[in-house]
């Protein structure tokens, strides 16, 4: 019997300490609320726990919680405050308090509470976050002490380091500028501008020449872009290093001759037109077999250098060197037509007849400036006028006046009206010369072609 009576208080025993076990703990107990839904219960089972146990983490984190949940904000941040201040290096706590400093209004206070959250191991995204924020609202001064904390991490982006030495620079703080624009010209990919320019700017405040030859040609190869290439080599002549803007602007033309005359109209017409003539130098001495729009630019460009010695040197290279007599012709016209006739007096004995029939009108004006009638009436009926362009039959119509009489100009008309190559604009102008020869019958019959 006595057996009997200790087994069933042995079981009784243990059936208490099961449901002891068994059942949950406050803190358990509050979470289970919360998850309901049940806030304002969980509260109030969690600040009775907490006068037990002041100071607890877990029971101020879960208070914070559920006071977020009623929108009980000012109760929510003190319990945060609380929790945080046991333990600091909760980030993902941090983050919340922050969201709710900034429902509060409390704007300075969540801004330190969003710094804090972003520790030394945050995602870069976080930190970007920070940075946008900080830009946004105008805090200049947090934003670069921010920028400097993780510039040298390898966390911020190329847009964000060139921001950082935007900011110094304003400040004046050309080498601190300069550190990280140096940086992100490192990370950049060729094709960015932005920030190397900027740098341009800083190295030129600091007077690194050296610093300026070597990153300005590597950029200048990398962009391969006259606009580009132009604002700095421009903004180097402009700042007094005369010599490294020549160097550079020779560079170009070697790294692109075909966009040169597009740099050396830029210096010529802002006024640095030695290191203009520089290039287009280095361009003549470099381009051995020039095409017709090359040698057209080359002229122009040569005007607004204001030197006319550089294409004569070239006509007597092309001409010693036995070129093609079209590329002499095309010069030596171009030379003509924005020089005027008489550039061509230190080269008309090496300008050959060759090279003077690939451009007949040219040669025929060229023969009568030179008092020549008939050797320009030989150039000018070696022209088929269907070939010609309306501006260029203009030239040849009128150089034919100046060498034929009416009776000369008719019959040249009738001749190529019958063989069907008079040009229609002609047309007309052949039956005015009809006209002034009294010819009624002829200026009738070419009036009703006209109309058919």
């Amino acid at each position: 019997m006595a057996t009997s009576h200790q087994f069933i208080l042995v079981v009784i025993v243990s059936l208490l300490v099961a449901a002891v076990a068994l059942s949950p703990r406050r803190g358990e107990h509050a979470a289970m609320l919360a998850g309901e839904g049940r806030h304002k219960e969980a509260i109030a089972l969690l600040e009775r726990r907490l006068a037990e146990v002041p100071g607890d983490p877990d029971l101020l984190a879960a208070l914070g919680r559920s006071y977020a949940a009623l929108g009980e904000v000012p109760k929510a941040i003190d319990a945060f405050d609380a929790y945080l201040a046991a333990r600091p290096d909760d980030l993902a706590a941090r983050e919340r308090e922050a969201a709710l400093l900034l429902q509060s209004g409390l704007i300075d206070r969540y801004f330190d509470a969003l710094a804090r959250a972003t520790g030394e191991k945050s995602p870069p995204a976080s930190v970007t976050r920070l940075l946008e924020l900080y830009r946004l609202h105008g805090r200049i001064e947090d934003e670069i002490s921010t920028l400097r904390a993780y510039a040298g991490r390898g966390v911020l982006e190329v847009p964000q380091l060139e921001r950082l030495g935007a900011l110094l620079a304003e400040r004046a703080d050309w080498r601190g500028a300069q550190r990280w624009l140096e940086l992100a010209d490192q990370k950049a990919p060729p094709d960015i501008s932005a920030g190397r320019l900027l740098l341009l700017e800083v190295m030129i405040q600091s007077n690194e020449v050296d610093r300026i030859d070597e990153r300005a040609e590597a950029w200048i190869a990398a962009w391969r872009s006259a606009y580009l290439s132009g604002r700095l080599i421009l903004r180097v002549a402009q700042s007094g290093h005369a010599v490294t803007a020549s160097r550079l602007a020779l560079k170009y033309t070697d790294i692109m001759p075909d966009d040169a005359f597009e740099m050396i109209g830029l210096l010529a017409s802002k006024g640095y037109r030695d290191i203009a003539r520089q290039m287009l130098v280095r361009w003549a001495g470099r381009t051995t077999t020039p095409v017709g729009t090359q040698l057209r630019e080359f002229i122009q460009v040569s005007a607004l250098v204001g030197d006319v010695s550089v294409p004569l040197r070239k006509f007597l290279q092309l001409a010693r060197s036995g070129s093609d007599a079209a590329t002499q012709g095309q010069l030596a016209e171009e030379l003509a037509s924005t020089f005027g006739g008489a550039a061509l007096a230190a080269i008309r004995p090496l300008l050959s007849n060759e090279a003077l029939l690939t451009r007949p009108l040219f040669a025929a004006e060229l023969s009568l400036s030179e008092g020549n009638l008939e050797l320009a009436r030989w150039y000018l009926n070696r022209i088929d006028p269907t070939q010609l362009q309306p501006e260029r039959l203009a030239r040849w119509l009128a150089l034919l006046h100046r060498v034929e009489t009416d009776a000369d100009m008719f019959r040249r008309f009738a001749m190529l009206w019958n063989g069907g190559r008079l040009p229609a604009e002609l047309v007309p102008r052949f039956a005015d010369e009809a006209a002034k020869l009294g010819q009624v019958t002829t200026h009738d019959l070419i009036w009703n072609s006209m109309r058919q």
